[in-house]
Formats: C-alpha cells, structure tokens, sequence
C-alpha cells in the first residue's frame, strides 16, 4: 500500500518537476536523440517514477503494477476528479 502511495505523489508531482529535472535531462539526450517538446513531460514522469521506485525499494514495499496504477491516478488525478465532479453536478440538474 505505501508504494502505491508513493506512486501517486510521483505521478501527481510530475508537472512540478517537468522545469528542474525533465529539461536538463532532455537537453543532454538532445545532443544524440532528438526530444520533441510535448515528450518533456514524459520524461518527467519517467524520472518521477523511477524516484518512487527507488523509495518503493528501500521501504521494501509495493509492486511494479501497484507502482503503474497508483502513478498513473497520480498523472491523471485532477482530470478525474473534475470528471466525477460534472458527473455529480449533472446529476443535481
């Protein structure tokens, strides 16, 4: 359970990290692979999940499904909420 946790911050911190992590790391792969810009936020959450990984390691805990699932409601978490949030005011009309 506390790699799924961890996996679900990573995947909610990925735009956070997308400036100071992701685009120093595109830019040394730019010299051999070219980068476009809408995979700067793939490369994001690949180093965000590698991060939780590592933690997952470390504390001995989660699995690499548990990891995928809980990174990518992380990713994905505001989009779902404020897709059940007009589910519900639907409802109410």
């Amino acid at each position: 359970m506390l790699g799924f946790i961890i996996a679900v911050i990573a995947g909610a911190v990925t735009p956070m990290i997308e400036t100071p992590a992701a685009r120093p790391v595109a830019r040394a792969l730019g010299e051999n692979i070219e980068i476009q810009d809408g995979e700067i936020r793939l490369i994001a959450f690949m180093i965000a999940m590698i991060g939780a990984a590592i933690l997952c390691m470390i504390f001995d805990s989660g699995s690499a499904l548990g990891l995928m699932v809980g990174g990518s409601l992380g990713y994905f978490g505001m989009r779902l909420v404020r897709w059940v949030q007009r589910i519900i005011e639907g409802r109410r009309d």
